[in-house]
């Protein structure tokens, strides 16, 4: 007996759990250097977009996603094959941690220069030197930012799929 409840209660735990945490995404498929990748989006997730014949990119949060549309906070929604660029901004650790260490690496430089040349009564107390190096280690660490950043074109080889991991009606013959 002991152990048909354990089953039962397992057997409800994992429907419980999976309940839980099941929820539709927006799966984007390419391959690059012959490998597949796949970027997904969850819902409530910002989503950076561009639609056919548009120049620039809009953002907006995911509130639902459906079939082949995609809802978002404001009541607007879009198909699947209206997008034609997602940018995608998932920087990890390593790269926060230079870009932070490149902006004030530049701006502490430029400071400390400064400070130097006011203690010790030099004329130009704000030299063209510095101030160059520490343009170039900010603009240094803004470029990393956009490591961070991936751009992806929609093409026939990149696939858009909205999946839906409802593990509800598994159970249901069609």
């Amino acid at each position: 007996m002991p152990k048909q409840l354990y089953k039962l209660l397992l057997a409800f735990l994992v429907t419980i759990s999976i309940d839980c945490f099941s929820q539709k995404t927006l799966q984007i498929y390419f391959t690059r250097f012959g490998k597949l990748k796949k970027f997904e989006v969850y819902n409530g997730d910002i989503l950076e977009y561009k639609l056919k014949g548009q120049t620039s990119y809009r953002r907006s949060k995911i509130t639902n996603l459906q079939d082949s549309f995609i809802v978002f906070s404001n009541d607007s929604s879009i198909k699947l094959n209206q997008l034609k660029a997602i940018c995608i901004r998932r920087s990890n650790y390593v790269i926060r941690l230079f870009q932070s260490a490149f902006i004030t690496g530049g701006a502490f430089f430029l400071f400390l220069n400064t400070t130097n040349n006011l203690i010790n009564d030099r004329t130009p107390v704000l030299d063209i030197n510095a101030a160059l190096i520490a343009t170039g280690l900010i603009t240094t660490g803004f470029l990393i930012k956009q490591i961070g950043v991936r751009r992806l074109r929609i093409n026939e080889h990149k696939h858009l799929k909205i999946v839906d991991l409802s593990f509800n009606n598994l159970s249901e013959k069609p």
